[in-house]
């Protein structure tokens, strides 16, 4: 956990250098996930968690962005079982907007890929040996914001691949799909 901890704060002191120049640039961005889960192991067991998470992201270069989030899943009465999970994730990661496939203009849709690692904290009745410990996480996807104005935008899709290391005493691996959409504010000097 205190390697993770040490990677992200490098991140962000990076991301701090980058932007000791003239002017900066990035954004902050609140946003609903659901979470399709498989932390059974062996047949599907699969079950949806919702949440959501907040996020900021730094300008470095061109279309290149340094992101740090921290979110929250959380499903009660899982498969009818009447246990519950939580993920809670700490990540950081790169951004890269994508060149926009269509005509320029103020409101034209933003694609983007981002690779976000970390780790994440599972509790509950069913995180089993995994409960309240920390373990390897992350999330390679992307998603497309729409522009509303200067300063806000729609984050109308994000789709991730959300891999987890938590303990389940099988394989200790759970691959999960993330949807979200959400708010983003753009902010410079």
């Amino acid at each position: 956990m205190r390697s993770i901890a040490l990677a992200t704060v490098l991140i962000l002191i990076a991301a701090t250098a980058s932007m000791a120049q003239e002017s900066y640039s990035g954004d902050a961005a609140l946003s609903y996930h659901w979470v399709r889960s498989n932390t059974p192991p062996g047949d599907c067991g699969c079950f949806g968690l919702n949440g959501g998470s907040i996020s900021g992201s730094w300008n470095v270069r061109g279309p290149w962005s340094v992101v740090a989030e921290i979110g929250a899943e959380h499903a009660g009465n899982v498969l009818s079982t009447g246990g519950s999970l939580t993920l809670t994730s700490y990540l950081a990661g790169a951004r890269y907007q994508l060149p926009r496939p269509w005509r320029e203009s103020f409101h034209a849709p933003q694609p983007f890929a981002q690779v976000l690692l970390g780790a994440t904290h599972a509790g509950g009745t069913i995180a089993g040996s995994g409960d309240g410990a920390y373990a390897f996480a992350t999330r390679v996807g992307g998603g497309l914001d729409v522009p509303l104005n200067a300063h806000f935008a729609l984050r109308v899709v994000q789709i991730d691949y959300y891999l987890t290391r938590a303990l389940n005493a099988t394989n200790d691996h759970q691959n999960n799909l993330l949807l979200g959409a959400g708010i983003v504010f753009h902010w410079s000097r």
